[in-house]
């Protein structure tokens, strides 16, 4: 680059940087005033604001206490009604069940008494099996004790013989030896 243009361009950044700095504290004192007069404004708008905002608090507390007390006959004609609609429906329930109920229980009794006449049956037919079964394993017992006796003295003759045999024996003869 020549050094005559380098030289230009250096007094022209020079020249600039001077009217910038310039610039910078005309803006600034703009600025500054627009903050002021914002922040006025803002305090005016905030001071209205709250007065909007009292009247308007006080409108509301009203309507929601008269909401409130509106809601409250409601629910107490409400609650009235329902009483009786509960207390109606409970004894129409009420003589519904007892209905069911005698109902349920007659035939439950029907029910029973076959099933009683049932089991009385069962029971004498299980006692007379009983009975048979006892007078069978009598008769088997007596029959058992029977063969018992009867092998008893057989064992006992073969005792007797057994001993008489041994007494009888001779005595063994004495092996050679090889």
């Amino acid at each position: 680059m020549d050094p005559e243009l380098r030289e230009v361009f250096n007094q022209v950044v020079v020249d600039l940087r001077g009217e910038i700095r310039s610039g910078d504290a005309e803006t600034r004192e703009a600025l500054n005033q627009v903050v002021v007069d914002l922040r006025g404004e803002i305090q005016t708008l905030g001071t209205e604001l709250r007065g909007e905002i009292r009247s308007v608090d006080a409108d509301l507390r009203g309507a929601l206490n008269q909401v409130v007390v509106d809601l409250r006959g409601e629910i107490q004609s409400l609650g009235t009604e329902l009483r009786g609609e509960i207390q109606s429906s409970a004894a129409e329930t009420r003589d519904y069940v007892d209905e069911r109920i005698q109902a349920s229980s007659t035939e439950v009794r029907r029910h029973f008494d076959v099933v009683a006449e049932s089991l009385r049956g069962d029971m004498r037919a299980i006692a007379e099996g009983m009975v048979a079964s006892r007078e069978q394993t009598g008769r088997r017992l007596d029959e058992q004790a029977g063969r018992t006796d009867g092998l008893g003295r057989r064992v006992l003759r073969l005792e007797v013989r057994v001993t008489r045999l041994a007494a009888a024996r001779k005595p063994p003869r004495p092996r050679r030896r090889r």
